[in-house]
């Protein structure tokens, strides 16, 4: 195989990557062919919730894919095992889908298959995969927190039968947990603008002050050390912050979970936004709720311990360490909306400029090849697995 090397900019603009890969060939460096890449994932709709997935990373990435010139073809396998499964039942699809998909890629011929989570699809028939389309590389790609022991096994059981994997925490651990074989990446949560369409920070006046949305409140989340039932965590917020605080909340404090156009709406018109996920000790991680808060120009709070603070200033995103300094920072901001603005702006031009759906789709395909220059994506450096 052909050395590969990789050259680009980007338009500081759009944020789109202007990227020409390149191969050495017969003595000079050739322009390369797009890759074609089969994605295997969840992106902007699906069958059972019947309503667009609008902040889906797996449509996020396919967009920043295509968007630097690649042919990108969206394979959305939980909708192909419901269809094909009695009663809608994916698990009974399970079959029919792995025959579906042998019969594509061989139709398709890809140079590249991407599997984003995947759970479905086992590692013995990835390594089937493999064998029937040889020269074909594998990528996986997961968001889901490694302190899960089912989504750390998982993870680390496909990794052995791909070339490449890429998950949203970084650091040694993933790497004690995958063994020494094999590219192993740290995965940003991706923004877009044409999907993270909002600029709260340009609201003079917001609808709501703060946001939080929660999957289950009941599942214990421990936050500055201290386990909370979040229905508790937010109503210890409400009574020690001032009176005139307004909140927006889902799935939590009675309020129905949020999705879609409401949930949208919601990202958009609160002017601060807690990223509180189930655990702040896995550096780096977050759920992807960081990317739709900070993408729709709300001023993040999260821990400290995150790790966050190593890629973005005190001035871009608030930090705090205890409950004493959450709510003086909610307060502080509160009062001081010109202050609160100003951070949220530069967060939002900051976390657009390195993780947008482009730049993170350049990082991946390129990490995965070999090819990035050494000053491109300088904030992978920071996140050494």
């Amino acid at each position: 195989m052909p050395a590969l090397g990789q050259h680009g900019g980007r338009d500081d603009h759009t944020g789109l990557v202007e990227m020409t890969e390149t191969v050495w060939h017969g003595g000079e460096w050739q322009t390369a062919r797009p890759l074609k890449i089969v994605h295997v994932g969840d992106f902007f709709f699906n069958l059972k919730k019947r309503a667009p997935g609008q902040f889906s990373v797996g449509g996020k990435l396919s967009n920043g894919l295509i968007r630097n010139g690649h042919h990108v073809i969206d394979f959305p396998y939980r909708d192909v095992a419901r269809a094909s499964g009695w009663f809608g039942s994916r698990k009974m699809g399970r079959h029919h889908l792995f025959k579906v998909l042998k019969e594509f890629l061989a139709f398709s011929a890809p140079d590249l298959l991407l599997l984003g989570h995947g759970y479905m699809i086992p590692p013995s028939v990835i390594d089937e995969l493999r064998h029937q389309q040889q020269g074909m590389m594998v990528v996986q790609w997961n968001i889901d927190a490694l302190f899960v022991d089912d989504n750390a096994r998982d993870f680390a059981a496909r990794h052995q039968v791909v070339d490449a994997s890429f998950v949203s925490t970084a650091g040694p651990l993933v790497r004690k947990l995958v063994g020494s074989r094999g590219t192993v990446g740290f995965l940003p949560n991706p923004v877009d603008r044409s999907v993270e369409r909002g600029q709260a920070f340009a609201l003079s006046d917001t609808e709501a002050d703060i946001f939080y949305s929660c999957g289950n409140p009941a599942r214990l989340r421990t936050i500055c050390g201290q386990d909370w039932h979040m229905d508790q965590f937010c109503e210890m917020l409400e009574e020690k912050l001032p009176p005139s605080m307004r909140f927006a909340y889902a799935g939590v404090r009675g309020q129905p979970y949020a999705s879609g156009p409401p949930y949208a709406a919601m990202l958009e018109q609160s002017a601060m936004g807690l990223n509180i996920s189930r655990r702040a000790d896995h550096y780096l991680y977050s759920s992807d709720r960081l990317s739709q808060m900070i993408g729709n120009g709300q001023l993040v709070f999260m821990e400290r311990q995150t790790g966050y603070d190593r890629l973005f200033s005190e001035q871009e995103m608030a930090f705090f360490s205890s409950m004493d300094e959450l709510v003086e920072l909610l307060t502080q901001y509160h009062k001081a909306s010109s202050a609160r603005r100003e951070a949220a702006r530069a967060g939002w031009q900051r976390y657009h400029a390195l993780f947008n759906e482009c730049a993170v789709a350049d990082y991946l395909i390129g990490y995965t090849l070999g090819t990035l220059d050494e000053e491109a994506h300088s904030w992978r450096h920071l996140t050494q697995i």
